[in-house]
């Protein structure tokens, strides 16, 4: 049976030059309020299908980033909102407080009465519950222009799911050039090729790593200011997810973007259905792997991004499993399960999961030996699947698995099973019967 996949909706606004911007939301998109962590703040992959909308229509749009916190502000750094100058709001920098000042402060930088603004809140402890800035947190907000060929470069890192930094320029030292952006893309990455306006380079210091900058950035601030600001970004930026540098020139602020985390639940079962609820709230992309359409329904799973009716062996030749991938096999049916865990092993998955007690961790295991798999790569799949919560209801197995799943990502160093331990303790268990 060939692979079966689930297309968007809507077609894609399209570019000056004939190509998508931003692409349409895809299926199974939540709303933002259930996507999104109140603390952790809103990211641009959540809000560029808005954008993708409004450079279609025409529109110019503003980008306000927050870049420092102090206290309890509820939105952490790197939390963005666009504005449109036609009153489109995508996005969040706030709890809601102080979001009419920054759209003000959008819609000023629009129309032209300043080119990008540096926006300070504050609220003192008696304030704090009537502005929504608890506990006399206090926040600051960048606002510029948007430029939009650095936004369709931005959205072309998204798609190949590659990391990338938005570095912006926040206090320069001469008060020239606030606002001004450019990315870190990997090495790679096309993603200045054919776009006009930008312009690509590498840096010195910045091994792994490549400038893309809109051509006005470079005009305004200069190539080898750029280049500082890069080689300072990339010595913390791959250990922190946002923050500031200050070179010379002047204060940089920085975001870096991870590629979304997926989850493929191989197994249309119930567990599934629990589970990726579950990961769609913390962010995940998700997909469903199984050759029986009649489980893999659109109704049974409607948050789901991918159905793919397909067995394993042909539905892994074209859904890739990255490190930002978690799979579960969840159907009990070595027919399934078996060829599902063997392309986990076989990709850099950062997670790997096995459903079923003792006796069926040793039963996967010696087929996967059979495979050719060792004990070394076998040692990589976490069976039974889940911490050991005692809970028996689909959706306490579910809970499981995902704080287990969780626990991997962040790299928590708690015991976990491994289907190696788990067929080791089932070899001994009928030795010693």
């Amino acid at each position: 049976m060939r692979a079966r996949t689930w297309r968007t909706r809507n077609a894609p606004p399209a570019t000056p030059s004939g190509r998508a911007v931003g692409f349409a939301p895809p299926r199974g998109a939540m709303p933002l309020a259930a996507a999104s962590d109140e603390k952790k703040g809103v990211a641009m992959r959540e809000i560029r299908y808005d954008v993708a909308r409004w450079f279609g229509a025409g529109c110019d749009v503003a980008l306000a980033q927050v870049t420092k916190t102090w206290g309890s502000s509820p939105r952490a750094p790197g939390s963005v909102m666009a504005v449109s100058d036609r009153g489109g709001i995508a996005g969040s920098v706030s709890g809601g407080c102080i979001e009419g000042s920054v759209i003000q402060a959008a819609l000023d930088c629009l129309e032209g009465v300043r080119d990008a603004s540096l926006e300070r809140f504050h609220a003192s402890p008696a304030r704090a519950q009537e502005v929504g800035l608890s506990c006399g947190g206090n926040i600051e907000v960048l606002v510029a222009r948007l430029d939009r060929a650095l936004f369709e470069a931005e959205c072309a890192e998204l798609d190949a799911e590659r990391p990338y930094v938005r570095v912006s320029f926040v206090e320069p030292a001469d008060g020239d050039g606030t606002g001004a952006s450019f990315l870190l893309v990997s090495p790679d990455a096309a993603a200045a090729e054919g776009r006009v306006g930008l312009r690509a380079f590498a840096a010195p210091g910045c091994e792994g790593w490549r400038v893309v900058a809109p051509r006005e950035a470079e005009e305004r601030l200069g190539r080898a200011v750029l280049a500082e600001a890069a080689r300072d970004v990339c010595a913390c930026a791959p250990t922190e997810g946002a923050g500031l540098v200050r070179t010379s020139a002047g204060t940089f602020f920085f975001a870096r973007t991870n590629p979304q985390p997926q989850l493929v639940c191989v197994g249309s079962v119930h567990i599934s259905i629990h589970l990726t609820r579950m990961a769609k709230m913390l962010g995940y992309r998700t997909v469903v792997v199984d050759p029986r359409g009649a489980f893999a329904t659109e109704e049974r799973f409607p948050f789901v991004d991918e159905l793919v009716h397909a067995w394993p062996q042909e539905a892994f030749k074209t859904l890739r499993l990255t490190a930002s991938t978690a799979l579960c096999a969840l159907t009990h049916d070595p027919k399934i399960d078996v060829p599902a865990l063997a392309a986990a092993l076989d990709s850099p998955a950062f997670y790997i999961g096995s459903l079923g007690r003792y006796t069926t961790q040793l039963a996967r295991y010696r087929q996967l030996v059979c495979e050719g798999y060792d004990d070394e790569a076998v040692g990589r799949v976490y069976g039974p699947i889940g911490l050991d919560l005692k809970g028996r209801e689909p959706a306490e197995i579910a809970l499981s698995v995902m704080a287990e799943i969780t626990a991997v990502r962040h790299g928590a160093t708690f015991p976990m099973s491994t289907m190696l331990a788990s067929a080791r303790r089932a070899e001994a268990e009928r030795a010693g019967a």
